[in-house]
């Protein structure tokens, strides 16, 4: 009769009835896994991250608009360069060589007029286009820059050297080629600018000039 008790249970329920219970705690853990599972699955966003919706520009290059409102200068690097940089110090000397075209316009888009192999100039004696100076800064040797510049910064409203209309806007492909260091950088720069021959020509000019009177006196001429 007492086996009988026994195997009652297991023929009504099956082997499941002398399985025990889960614990609460086991189903926590069962919980916190599936949840750490679908966490990894579908991270969630991070705040950090800022998604624009429209898809609208927010480069300054891209947003620059060749019309009256616009009065600042926008930049886009090419290539980085490396060694020394323009703006470390005032009154750099540097050499840079650039092609321009208009932004956008009825004209011509190139001005090969204004596209210069090389050009020697010091920084913040006005020999260089304040717009394009302006969008030098911070670059480095080698390095190359797209600058857009306003009439405000270029040319203003006349027609310059018959060239460039009035209230054009203009682009440059500027690279700097070097940035003199010392004051023999300087002279050697300057001397390659000017060319060796054309130096060595005025040198001699020069040098007859000062001893034209000492051999006259003598009779030599």
């Amino acid at each position: 009769m007492v086996q009988t008790a026994l195997l009652l249970p297991l023929l009504l329920n099956g082997a499941a009835a002398f399985v025990p219970m889960q614990s609460s705690s086991n189903s926590v853990q069962r919980y916190e896994s599936a949840t750490t599972t679908m966490n990894q699955l579908v991270p969630e966003a991070s705040a950090l991250d800022v998604v624009d919706e429209d898809g609208a520009a927010t480069d300054p290059y891209d947003l620059y608009e060749p019309t009256s409102a616009q009065k600042t200068i926008a930049t886009r690097d090419v290539a980085v360069g490396s060694g020394y940089t323009v703006g470390e110090d005032e009154n750099q000397l540097l050499q840079i060589k650039f092609t321009t075209k208009f932004v956008e316009g009825k004209f011509t888009a190139d001005i090969r007029e204004f596209n210069v192999s090389s050009m020697v100039f010091k920084t913040g004696e006005q020999r260089c286009l304040p717009g394009l100076e302006q969008g030098l800064k911070g670059m480095k040797v080698g390095g190359v820059r797209k600058v857009r510049v306003p009439p405000n910064k270029g040319y203003g409203d006349n027609w310059y050297r018959g060239v460039v209309p009035p209230n054009s806007h203009l682009e440059f492909e500027a690279e700097v080629m070097a940035i003199a260091q010392s004051p023999g950088e300087e002279f050697m720069m300057k001397l390659e600018q000017f060319g060796v021959e054309r130096a060595i020509g005025a040198s001699v000019c020069f040098l007859y000039l000062a001893i034209s009177p000492i051999l006259e006196q003598k009779g030599y001429i």
